[in-house]
């Protein structure tokens, strides 16, 4: 027999072990009630936290050639011809003095949760938008206990199931429905190829997002995702492959899937008064560009993983976010060195059949 005293110290080092064997599903916390009163559920977000704080970032997913946002800019790429009108369009829309530049990381991004098979599963009610004739629900989400939808109004929702390299996205979800969603594997270049995404270029909501690694080791190597509010209602550009957009009939309003960058001749290191987080970004700018994903409310946002979904001290500290609605602000964001890079036609939407894949199943 053991005592209380040598009881508690067990469990102690039962509780380390279940969270490190999580990835395998098995958990050793039995006969320890009193101690975990949370359970195992627990145990599946402090996994997924740590996970995404600590361990992924935008190489791990859809690290496939055919994938844009893991493409530096070629050399010889093309300046869009309406680059300077696009880019005077963009800059107004950010207010007085760029004050409407930003990193979203709470209320407006995406929270990302990773899951194993051992996460208990869900099946996930459709109500608006991508529902095959017939079909209702997307059958067998893992979501993990405690998790949440980002708190605004798109209320996007992310699960990366890591056993069965599938991400499952939601928009607008509330645990048990959604307005939409679909699912996508990791091991894709990250496109919906019928444009039925839960972001309106037809990307994965995990495309260009920064991740709290990638600030704390300074270093993005990927494009970024943005949203502006001045985006193209009659049709998008490659690699997008559908849109909504905000404004009809203006040639300088910015299409889905348009492509941004920092010209390369730009030494980031002369651009003042920026912070080291800022670096960090418009470094990846210069060298991989951003695409815009989807039309927002004001401004230009780039998208960052929520701090919902991460530890605490996950970001640097000096990427602050106590400001409105959670965001980062690029107080000495370079459109004057920026440039719109052209990669093909405006294609208007179509509708698109909804195709089956691997990464989800409906009923």
């Amino acid at each position: 027999m053991i005592n209380s005293s040598e009881k508690k110290i067990i469990c102690s080092i039962r509780k380390l072990i279940a969270l490190s064997v999580l990835a395998t599903g098995v958990f050793i916390l039995s006969n320890c009630k009193e101690e975990v009163s949370t359970s195992a559920g627990s145990q599946h977000l402090i996994f997924s936290k740590d996970q995404v704080s600590n361990y992924w970032d935008g190489t791990m997913i859809f690290n496939t050639p055919d994938n844009p946002f893991l493409k530096p800019i070629k050399s010889n790429y093309t300046i869009h011809s309406k680059s300077d009108s696009m880019l005077s369009l963009l800059k107004n829309s950010c207010g007085p003095n760029n004050n409407n530049t930003y990193v979203v990381a709470t209320n407006y991004s995406s929270p990302v949760y990773i899951a194993t098979d051992s996460t208990p599963k869900k099946d996930i009610k459709i109500t608006l938008y991508n529902i095959p004739q017939g079909k209702s629900h997307i059958i067998n989400v893992p979501i993990v206990p405690g998790s949440e939808a980002a708190i605004g109004s798109d209320k996007h929702y992310i699960v990366i199931d890591k056993d069965s390299r599938c991400a499952k996205e939601f928009w607008i979800f509330n645990q048990n429905k959604a307005a939409s969603g679909n699912g996508i594997s990791i091991d894709s270049n990250g496109i919906y190829r019928n444009g039925k995404s839960s972001v309106a270029a037809g990307f994965s909501q995990l495309q260009g997002i920064i991740w709290p690694k990638e600030l704390r080791e300074k270093k993005i190597e990927h494009a970024l995702f943005f949203s502006c509010s001045v985006t193209n209602s009659n049709g998008y550009v490659y690699p997008a492959t559908s849109n909504d957009g905000a404004i009809a009939n203006n040639p300088y309003a910015i299409p889905q899937g348009t492509l941004v960058r920092i010209r390369p001749n730009v030494n980031i290191d002369t651009i003042s008064g920026i912070t080291d987080v800022e670096k960090t970004i418009y470094s990846a700018l210069q060298k991989y560009g951003m695409y815009c994903g989807d039309t927002n409310g004001a401004g230009l946002g780039i998208k960052a993983v929520s701090v919902q979904s991460i530890n605490k001290d996950a970001y640097p500290s000096n990427f602050d976010l106590n400001n409105n609605f959670g965001s980062y602000y690029l107080k000495k964001f370079p459109f004057s060195l920026m440039e719109v890079v052209y990669t093909g036609p405006l294609t208007k939407s179509i509708q698109r059949p909804i195709l089956t894949n691997q990464c989800i199943s409906w009923r």
